[in-house]
């Protein structure tokens, strides 16, 4: 497996299944006391004759484990401590639900004097619950949720979570038509559609030497039987008590697995420790991970805020995609007129070729435009332009909207408390860098590198700034961002490393990122390469531009960004880019990779103010997705 491996920050199926197999040792022992814990989630504590006291700690959204009963626990008790104590001290466990493909722990605890059962169940997937259930009625719940098919308030019928696929369950056939089916790479289609998660779907293909980045569907069929054998032989190594692994880089845990792990294998700097039992590697991985929980006040006003940060960046993208559908269709109009008699032919030859065709394209003064073919050349135009009028109006609708949403995130703000001295580069006001425009870094060969934030700067930057001597980047992927490496002064050749950085940047601001790969790969081309003409059916999107020749692929480029100050033409910048990059001209003072999209407004607002910059100013810089933050 080409990269870094993808970080781990909670609980996979398999891990949750050692769990499960630990936990069952405490098969008809009495729930004694159940208590907080500082870092969130509850601590149940059972009392066995065989087992003596033990103390299965429960983190939702997190991690679950076994460990001797005595922790650290909270000050007082929550609610839903007091309803456990209150409903099931003195119960039996009963039994330990097996979690198939699921990241849900389901303990069923009964008492002799009383028919019905106490179920607690906790979610381990996304930001976490956990939820007390009285004979089939939900009675307490961390946090109350409510969707069309599930509803999580007391009172409530109990229902477990809407489950996934279990590919442990499936068939060799099974695992072949799930990948024949798949549009995207092996690695995606293992994390996605066979719900393993990246960590897991890692792990498969690095005990299968396979390539992460191929077509899925390409050889589903020779591909299956070895998937199916692998995930058979994970599960084996489970066992009935599960060891823990520890995979450490110098003094810090970077994942915890109850299998020895091989998807670090080509990692140079990582050692495995072995540990007794899976929860105890468990808690000193996820343990490190946690902080304290906040109150529940500042946790639902975080919580609100991010809500209007998310509409906030969706009424954003919408905000651009209607700016450039308006501007796309007064262009189009513009060239139908400015090119009038050739787009007349056009309109001839196709009602000529299928005189019932509603849709014509044909390349006018460089530009792909398509039309109504039985209007005449003005009143197509016209309907263009009356298009972009209809457009115009919901943009300025939706202009109005993202303006409230900001007003209410600005109304929100906290005000500020004493000063304090910022942590981290602070730019003096300054006269903008033409280049600042686009994205752009300084490769540590010293070459200026560019790169599209948007359709129209992608259009811009090529267009304006590719020239003879530069080089044309993009990921092997579709929108992503142009990338232009400009021409070394003086003009000696770009070389290997900044091919790789800038690949690297391209493959970071591609829809690689958001879905969590760990590597892609990109191409680059000479500029006579790039135009904007299209094949005979093909239509060029703005923004996108057509590639003809040899593609020069670089393989394997890990997704992974620098953060730091970095030094350039006697100013000093703030920079995402290649840490390569970064390092060669400042300091590295964070490096990211992705994460989880829902995370995103946390990380940014914790990334800002340890830069000690405004988090308006770090936005743009950043790739869309999710951010996995380490300190560098």
């Amino acid at each position: 497996m080409a990269g870094e491996p993808t970080p781990k920050d909670r609980f996979s199926a398999v891990d949750l299944r050692a769990v499960v197999r630990e936990a069952r040792q405490l098969a008809g022992s009495h729930l004694d006391k159940a208590f907080d814990l500082d870092h969130g989630g509850l601590a149940l504590v059972f009392r066995g004759r065989g087992t003596g006291r033990l103390e299965l700690a429960l983190v939702p959204g997190r991690y679950a484990a076994l460990v001797p009963a005595g922790g650290d626990h909270a000050e007082g008790l929550s609610p839903l401590a007091k309803d456990v104590r209150r409903l099931a001290t003195g119960a039996t466990l009963a039994s330990v639900a097996e979690p198939a493909g699921e990241r849900y722990l389901e303990l069923d605890l009964r008492r002799a004097s009383e028919p019905g059962a106490t179920t607690v169940g906790v979610e381990l997937f996304g930001v976490g619950n956990i939820v007390l259930a009285r004979d089939g009625k939900v009675v307490a719940v961390q946090h109350a949720r409510r969707w069309s098919k599930r509803d999580l308030r007391p009172g409530a019928v109990y229902s477990r979570p809407p489950t996934r696929s279990d590919a442990f369950g499936l068939g060799v056939a099974d695992i072949e038509a799930e990948l024949a089916r798949s549009r995207t790479d092996l690695a995606s289609t293992l994390a996605a559609r066979l719900a393993l998660g990246g960590p897991v779907a890692e792990e498969v293909i690095a005990r299968g030497s396979w390539d992460a980045a191929a077509p899925a569907s390409a050889e589903a069929h020779r591909l299956a039987p070895g998937i199916h054998a692998c995930l058979a032989a994970l599960l084996k190594e489970l066992g009935d008590a599960p060891h823990g692994f520890v995979v450490r880089r110098g003094e810090t845990a970077v994942d915890a697995t109850p299998y020895r792990s091989r998807r670090w294998s080509e990692i140079a700097d990582v050692e495995v420790v072995e540990r007794a039992t899976f929860s105890e590697a468990a808690v000193e991985f996820f343990g490190s991970l946690l902080r304290p929980a906040v109150a529940p006040a500042e946790a639902a006003r975080a919580a609100e805020r991010a809500g209007l940060e998310r509409q906030r960046d969706r009424q954003r993208r919408a905000l651009e995609e209607l700016a450039d559908a308006v501007a796309g269709r007064r262009d189009d109009a513009d060239s139908l007129l400015a090119h009038f008699q050739q787009a007349e032919t056009a309109r001839e030859r196709a009602r000529a070729e299928e005189p019932a065709a509603t849709s014509v394209q044909a390349d006018l003064g460089g530009r792909t435009v398509r039309w109504d073919p039985r209007l005449p050349i003005r009143e197509a135009a016209t309907a263009l332009y009356e298009e972009a009028k209809r457009l115009g109006v919901k943009r300025d609708g939706a202009r109005e909207a993202l303006q409230a949403t900001e007003a209410r995130l600005a109304a929100d703000r906290p005000a500020p408390s004493s000063p304090s001295p910022p942590q981290g580069p602070i730019e003096r006001r300054r006269e903008p860098r033409w280049f600042e425009k686009f994205r752009w870094f300084v490769s540590s060969e010293g070459v200026l590198v560019l790169g599209g934030r948007d359709a129209p700067s992608n259009d811009l930057l090529v267009r304006r700034h590719l020239k003879d001597g530069d080089l044309y980047l993009h990921a092997d992927l579709h929108g992503a961002a142009s990338v232009v490496v400009k021409r070394p002064d003086p003009p000696l050749g770009v070389g290997e490393a900044t091919i790789r950085e800038a690949a690297q940047w391209a493959v970071a601001f591609s829809k690689a990122w958001r879905a969590g790969l760990a590597s892609a790969r990109a191409f680059w081309a000479s500029p006579d390469q790039v135009s904007k003409g299209a094949s005979s059916g093909e239509f060029v999107p703005r923004g996108a531009w057509v590639v003809r020749g040899t593609k020069h692929f670089v393989e394997d480029v890990p997704l992974e960004l620098a953060v730091g100050p970095v030094t350039y033409d006697g100013q000093e910048f703030l920079l995402v880019a290649p840490p390569a990059a970064v390092q060669a001209r400042g300091t590295v003072r964070f490096l990211l990779s992705p994460g989880e999209e829902r995370e995103r407004s946390a990380r940014e607002v914790e990334l800002a103010r340890d830069l000690g910059v405004g988090r308006a100013r770090l936005q743009p810089l950043l790739p869309a997705g999710g951010l996995t933050v380490r300190r560098a």
